[in-house]
């Protein structure tokens, strides 16, 4: 799925090619620290299906977002991916984390951390897909596409030690492809609630993957800057 950007006002256009300018530079950094983007959470290790890189994820306790990476997929162009979070109350309203290791919290109760999307990546650790998956594959609270949407243009991580490119990166590319997630998870809410009883479907472990959109990130970056270019606009710096 291409990301549409002839609708987009010369201000979203704009908006646009900053985050994918944050995107590609970060992917650089990563690229150039740890040889790849996959590697800046694996550090070498040998990938073990299933298994969370880095162990525990990536969190940033004051905003509530949360990642991790695991590869359990083989036999298409993904090489593993990586599932997003948003940690929230059962009414959708940020949940705060506190302090790492304070008595009596767990961060991965059943229903604290909200599936947002999924990102596959390649070997070389360039996006090739967004997706969704069905409630059973992560738990959590389950909230509608628009609910859904309005936590992943909060999601953001800052500041969180030895992740800081991945993360700016993972932050860029939320903020690029929001209008392709906004669709990924309506085809998701339609799929599931064409079911003959959708809450049933949301436990039904014959649907894992539940709507998916191919990527060509490299190709979005070059068509973000030929529209620019088209435009006459100058790059926000």
């Amino acid at each position: 799925m291409r990301l549409p950007l002839r609708g987009l006002s010369d201000t979203e256009l704009l908006r646009t090619h900053h985050a994918a300018r944050i995107c590609l530079d970060s992917f650089g950094r990563a690229t150039r620290r740890h040889g790849s983007l996959t590697q800046s959470w694996v550090a070498g290790a040998s990938v073990v299906a299933l298994e969370h890189y880095p162990e525990g994820g990536v969190v940033d306790r004051g905003r509530g977002s949360q990642f991790f990476y695991h590869s359990h997929r083989a036999g298409d162009a993904e090489h593993g991916h990586l599932h997003l979070f948003w940690h929230a109350t059962r009414r959708g309203r940020r949940r705060y984390l506190g302090l790492p290791g304070a008595p009596g919290r767990d961060d991965w109760k059943r229903s604290a951390p909200s599936h947002l999307i999924a990102i596959g990546l390649d070997a070389r650790g360039l996006p090739v897909s967004i997706f969704s998956v069905n409630h059973w594959v992560a738990d959590g609270h389950w909230f509608d596409a628009e609910t859904t949407l309005g936590m992943v243009r909060r999601f953001e991580l800052k500041g969180i030690a030895g992740h800081a490119d991945s993360c700016d990166w993972l932050t860029a590319f939320v903020r690029l492809y929001e209008p392709v997630i906004g669709q990924v998870l309506r085809s998701r809410d339609r799929r599931i609630g064409a079911r003959p009883c959708p809450a049933a479907a949301l436990n039904d472990r014959r649907i894992e993957v539940v709507s998916v959109a191919g990527l060509d990130w490299l190709a979005d970056l070059n068509r973000i800057d030929h529209e620019l270019k088209r435009r006459g606009l100058a790059p926000v710096t």
